[in-house]
C-alpha cells in the first residue's frame, strides 16, 4: 500500500497531520481520534489530566498536554485552555524558585513555554520564563537543567531542545518582549546542537547516548536525533551540512518509507497508541525530514 494511503487510514490524528504536511492541504482540525480520547480522561473538577500537574509520568497534565500540542489540538480548545491555566499556576511560582533553594527545572521551563505559546496565552508569566531563560544560556550557546546544583561546564541536549522548542513557539506566535535578543539566542542555541552534529559526542566519534540514536514518539522530554531534525524541518531551516550524519542515519534505519515505532520510554500510558510493527508517528515525522532535506527521495518514498 501507498505509504500516505497507509498513513490517512491511521487515527484521525494521524491522518490530519499527514494531510497538512505531506498532501500540502489545508484540513480543519476536528480534535478527534486520539486527541478526543485524550480530552474524554480531564478531570474537569480538578483542572488536570491524570490526577497530577507534571506527574505521574505520563498521565500528567504535563506530559498529557504535550501530546495534545504535537496532534496539534485547537489552541484555543477550552480543556487545553483550563489545563494551560492549571501549568502555568503549578510549574511557575515565586518568579520560577521551586523551593527556596531551587529555581524551577530549565526543561521543564521550555516545555512550559512552549505549551503557553502554542495556546496563546497572555499570562506575565511568560515574560518570567524569557529572563530566567535567557539568564542562563551557557557559553558553547545551549541550556542546561543542572546549571544551578551541579556547576556543568557545557550544555545538555535534553534541555537545549527543549527550550529551542519553546522559544521557537514564542516567535511564531509573535510574542515581542525581548524578541530580537531571542531570535539571537535561537540561532546560538541551534549552532549548539548542530556543531554535535545533533546526536553525536563532542568528538564525533560516536552518539552522545545509544538512546539518542534511536526513534521515540512520543519523546516526552528526551533528546534524540529524529526530535531534533523534527525541530529544524518544521522551521524549513536551509540544509547545513552538519545534519548529515542524522540524516543518514534516519535513511538507514528507514524500512522503505516506514520507521518502526520506536522504544517505549517507561511509565504509566493513558491508553496505547500504536500496536503494529512500524509506526505511523514516526513515519510521519521521518517524511517530514526526508520531504524538507531530500525531496527528489521523498518523491520515491510516496510512490
Amino acid at each position: 500500500m501507498n505509504v500516505i494511503k497507509w498513513l490517512l487510514r491511521g487515527d484521525e490524528s494521524v491522518s490530519f497531520l499527514t494531510r497538512k504536511y505531506l498532501t500540502d492541504q489545508s484540513p480543519i482540525q476536528e480534535n478527534q481520534g486520539f486527541i478526543k480520547r485524550y480530552l474524554d480522561l480531564y478531570h474537569f473538577e480538578r483542572h488536570m489530566f491524570g490526577d497530577g500537574v507534571y506527574g505521574p509520568k505520563w498521565i500528567s497534565t504535563h506530559y498529557t498536554m504535550l501530546e495534545l500540542k504535537y496532534m496539534e489540538i485547537s489552541f484555543d480548545h477550552p480543556i487545553y485552555q483550563d489545563a494551560l491555566l492549571t501549568l502555568l499556576k503549578y510549574e511557575w511560582q515565586h518568579h520560577g524558585m521551586y523551593n527556596k533553594n531551587r529555581h524551577q527545572d530549565m526543561c521543564i521551563v521550555g516545555m512550559l513555554l512552549s505549551l503557553a505559546c502554542y495556546g496563546k496565552s497572555k499570562d506575565p508569566k511568560i515574560e518570567q520564563m524569557i529572563d530566567y531563560i535567557l539568564e542562563h544560556q551557557f557559553l558553547d550557546g545551549g541550556w542546561n537543567c543542572t546549571w544551578e546544583f551541579k556547576n556543568p561546564k557545557i550544555s545538555s541536549v535534553h534541555t537545549t531542545l527543549s527550550i529551542l522548542e519553546g522559544l521557537n513557539e514564542y516567535v511564531m506566535n509573535q510574542y515581542q518582549y525581548r524578541i530580537d535578543e531571542i531570535k539571537q539566542k535561537i540561532k546560538e542555541g541551534e549552532n549548539c546542537l548542530l556543531n554535535r552534529h545533533l546526536y553525536l559526542k563532542s568528538s564525533l566519534d560516536g552518539p552522545i547516548d545509544k538512546h539518542m540514536s534511536n526513534v521515540h514518539y512520543p519523546p516526552r522530554w528526551k533528546y534524540d536525533f529524529l526530535r531534533a531534525l523534527e525541530y529544524f524541518s518544521n522551521k524549513n531551516y536551509p540544509f547545513d551540512h552538519r545534519m548529515g550524519n542524522a540524516l543518514n542515519h534516519l535513511k538507514f534505519m528507514m524500512h522503505g518509507p516506514y520507521l518502526k515505532k520506536g522504544s517505549k520510554i517507561s511509565g504509566i500510558i493513558h491508553f496505547q497508541l500504536e500496536d503494529e510493527k512500524f509506526g505511523r508517528f514516526n513515519t510521519l515525522r521521518a517524511l517530514k525530514v526526508i520531504k524538507t532535506y531530500d525531496f527528489p527521495l521523498y518523491k520515491k518514498l510516496i510512490i
